[in-house]
């Protein structure tokens, strides 16, 4: 078998189902990684391959087994091979990392002085957004007018995300004080567009600023947004579609969510600490265009 011709494929067949540019190159990264050592990835083969990851966490490891499963998969149906397919990873218990209110006051109290700061890590708490989404997001996703984004997330799918009041409120004085021209939301000092990694860093700077004892970060800022949602009574289908999953599971595929209660979900989460006493009291200025 061609390695290179089973892995363009492969992709090819994985991006046509709508996977992220993200995921398919960590994909590629993986798979071309195995292929360096082994021809296909049979069960002695991919438990060979992790025999030499002895510093590879649990979660990474049970990441990397179902890639190489689809994968194999993929070769038995596509080439006609068999083989005995690696075993399914275990999955962990462990539940999501996310903060409590007062964790949460202590965050946005360390990143207040910096406007741009605060403004990021307050869209992830109070939107859910994925850090991915975050960085590609422009000027024209965001009316503040009428108090919503619209996110284009995996597959290229699009969704619209109410902004609570006091979000609306700090975006538009975060975008009263930007000195740059750029299309981007948010950018660095160097008016660059952010990586994911940037995002991360700046997230890091402040919990280690607030002293918090979690090691925090842009998915556990998400984590929290639908805790906090789950915690003000939002339904778990309402939460599904505000951070963008196709499904909670197969009886709710077709289930979609109103404009009204995801308004009032995002009301209530806001409502559910105390982000009003953060938000800068300033005087009123003209609402940006429309998200198009």
């Amino acid at each position: 078998m061609n390695k290179n011709e089973i892995l363009n494929k492969f992709l090819l067949s994985i991006i046509m189902k709508g996977y992220s540019a993200t995921t398919v190159r960590y994909y590629t990264y993986i798979i071309k990684d195995f292929f360096k050592e082994f021809d296909y990835p049979d069960y002695n083969n991919v438990q060979k391959y992790f025999a030499k990851k002895v510093k590879i966490t649990k979660n990474s490891r049970a990441t990397q087994i179902r890639i190489l499963r689809s994968l194999a998969r993929y070769i038995q149906k596509e080439y006609e091979k068999k083989f005995e397919l690696p075993d399914a990873p275990k999955t962990s218990n462990t539940l999501p990392i996310f903060l409590g209110k007062e964790e949460i006051d202590k965050l946005l109290d360390a990143a207040r002085s910096n406007i741009r700061d605060f403004s990021i890590i307050s869209f992830i708490l109070f939107t859910g957004v994925r850090v991915s989404e975050l960085v590609n997001l422009k000027i024209n996703n965001v009316n503040i007018k009428e108090s919503y984004i619209k996110v284009k997330g995996k597959g290229e799918k699009e969704r619209m995300i109410p902004l609570s009041d006091e979000l609306s409120v700090l975006l538009k004085e975060y975008l009263k004080q930007r000195n740059t021209d750029s299309d981007f939301l948010f950018i660095s000092k160097f008016s660059d567009k952010f990586t994911p990694l940037s995002i991360q860093l700046i997230v890091k700077k402040y919990s280690k600023k607030a002293n918090l004892q979690k090691k925090v970060s842009p998915h556990k800022l998400r984590h929290t947004f639908a805790t906090l949602a789950l915690e003000a009574g939002v339904s778990p289908i309402t939460i599904s579609e505000l951070l963008g999953h196709s499904s909670l599971n197969t009886t709710m595929k077709y289930t979609h969510v109103t404009n009204k209660l995801a308004e009032d979900a995002v009301r209530r989460i806001s409502q559910s600490t105390n982000f009003k006493d953060f938000i800068p009291k300033t005087k009123k200025t003209p609402g940006i265009s429309g998200a198009k």
